[in-house]
């Protein structure tokens, strides 16, 4: 019996901190093996280095447990990186006016993604990979394949100053996790994007606008790629045409490691540091960068794996 208890006690906890346990043991694990890995100046890179990731994965939280997938997140943030960066230094936009004018086109493009989708019926997977070719197409005429730079200092700010000790994409981070945990939990969106995920056709029969919300779900997506676009390029201080190449996988990878099924905010920021710590510990052990997309796609594939475990063990309990 007090096996039993003792069993379902510990099931609890690891149902709740399962993925933060995780970030402890390999916070750890790092801080033993690599020997500058708690050094104030690696700690504060580690950190930065999450912030894009982890934002643009907030918004594939919502596409995900809707149901759909989006592929085209790191293409837009690619974009409206070299958009406002063209804004500010060929149309002479103020800095405020370039940033509202990129989030913008980031909120204009996951809205026509949805719409396609929902509308023409067009799989997210397809209509995605689509965007995606469009966008990388549209970036490279906009920029002649050049970066942008030269950006001003009140705009590189936002990618490298520090309010007091913290810097301040991570501040924007913290604002977006819990603007994203409210929205999830206490909104009746956030349970009809949850019900929909789970099925479509009794959503609808509820009384839910399946499409609706799925539309706005793809527009939060847009929104947020449009965000970490801007920092990053803030943070390179230009706009570079080929940046984000990755950042579509890194945040649909940050969503599946923290767990998908939870509908957790606080799950995938797990998975953004696990994936940023990763990176970070192979980098100090000098660690071929090849082999890190191979540890990446490994650990990808052992958390979906996990995942669809638990859910078909809770299914059958």
């Amino acid at each position: 019996m007090r096996r039993g208890v003792k069993a379902s006690y510990l099931s609890v906890i690891w149902n709740r901190l399962g993925v933060w346990l995780v970030v402890i043991g390999l916070f750890f694990l790092i801080a033993v093996t690599c020997d500058n890995f708690l050094s104030r100046a690696n700690l504060i890179n580690v950190v930065r280095q999450i912030c894009v990731n982890a934002i643009v994965a907030l918004g594939a939280t919502f596409v995900i447990l809707g149901g759909e997938i989006d592929l085209s997140q790191g293409a837009v943030a690619a974009l409206i990186g070299c958009e406002g960066a063209y804004f500010m230094m060929h149309l002479e936009f103020p800095v405020w006016a370039a940033i509202v004018a990129a989030l913008l086109t980031g909120v204009f493009i996951g809205t026509v993604t949805g719409m396609i989708i929902t509308f023409f019926r067009v799989p997210s997977f397809i209509a995605t990979l689509g965007v995606q070719y469009v966008l990388q197409g549209a970036v490279l005429l906009l920029t002649n394949s050049q970066p942008i730079s030269g950006l001003p200092e009140r705009f590189t700010k936002l990618g490298r100053g520090y309010i007091g000790m913290i810097p301040i994409p991570t501040i924007i981070l913290l604002i977006m996790v819990v603007i994203g945990f409210f929205v999830l939990r206490y909104t009746s969106f956030g349970r009809n994007c949850l019900a929909t995920g789970e099925n479509a056709q009794a959503a609808v029969l509820s009384g839910v606008s399946v499409i609706k919300t799925k539309i706005v779900i793809f527009a939060i997506a847009g929104t947020m790629s449009a965000l970490g676009g801007i920092i990053l390029a803030a943070r390179l201080s230009s706009g570079q045409p080929s940046a984000a190449s990755d950042l579509s996988l890194q945040a649909l990878a940050a969503v599946f490691i923290g767990g998908t099924s939870r509908g957790s905010v606080m799950n995938t920021l797990a998975g953004a540091l696990i994936i940023g710590l990763i990176n970070n510990g192979l980098n100090l052990l000098e660690v071929n960068a090849y082999w890190q997309k191979i540890a990446l796609g490994a650990i990808i594939i052992g958390a979906i794996a996990l995942d669809s475990y638990r859910v078909s063990k809770e299914s059958q309990s």
